[in-house]
């Protein structure tokens, strides 16, 4: 077998990283009125969760007649940035992915059977720390909206 990084590997210095990971979630988001951009949630064989972009470049529409949720892919050469802090985010880890052009993404066999869903009981959600109002995990509605945003409802 092929050797690959796991997400808690990931840091910004490289490019040249190699993952298999699970998209938990995958959905087109507006950047402007006439662009968007393709966000993803990926899990890796370890739990690790990660939220991932293909900017609307060139090479945004060679992935979305491959890229399916609940699959898992060999993903490689991509850029690691640190996330925007006024955008939501779906994960709590400290950074993010970035496709460029280099990024290919090759579907493979199932690497774990788990199914990454974390299910969180109302009261966890109303009574919840500052800190844990910074992001959603696993989540796709009609309508994406931030915890804080409902928390502070």
């Amino acid at each position: 077998m092929e050797p690959h990084h796991y997400l808690s590997d990931l840091n910004v210095h490289s490019t040249r990283w190699l993952v298999h990971v699970k998209i938990l979630s995958l959905w087109k988001e507006p950047t402007s009125s006439w662009r968007t951009e393709i966000k993803m949630i990926l899990a890796d064989e370890k739990g690790n969760r990660i939220d991932a972009t293909i900017p609307n470049r060139h090479y945004h529409w060679n992935f979305l007649a491959v890229l399916k949720p609940g699959l898992w892919y060999r993903m490689s050469d991509f850029e690691v940035v640190r996330p925007d802090e006024k955008k939501t985010k779906y994960s709590c880890f400290p950074v993010e992915i970035k496709c460029i052009a280099d990024t290919t993404m090759w579907p493979i066999t199932v690497k774990c059977p788990y199914s990454f869903f974390d299910f969180v009981f109302p009261q966890t959600v109303e009574f919840a720390q500052e800190e844990e109002k910074e992001f959603v995990t696993g989540i796709k509605l009609a309508v994406l909206f931030s915890l804080k945003e409902y928390c502070s409802v």
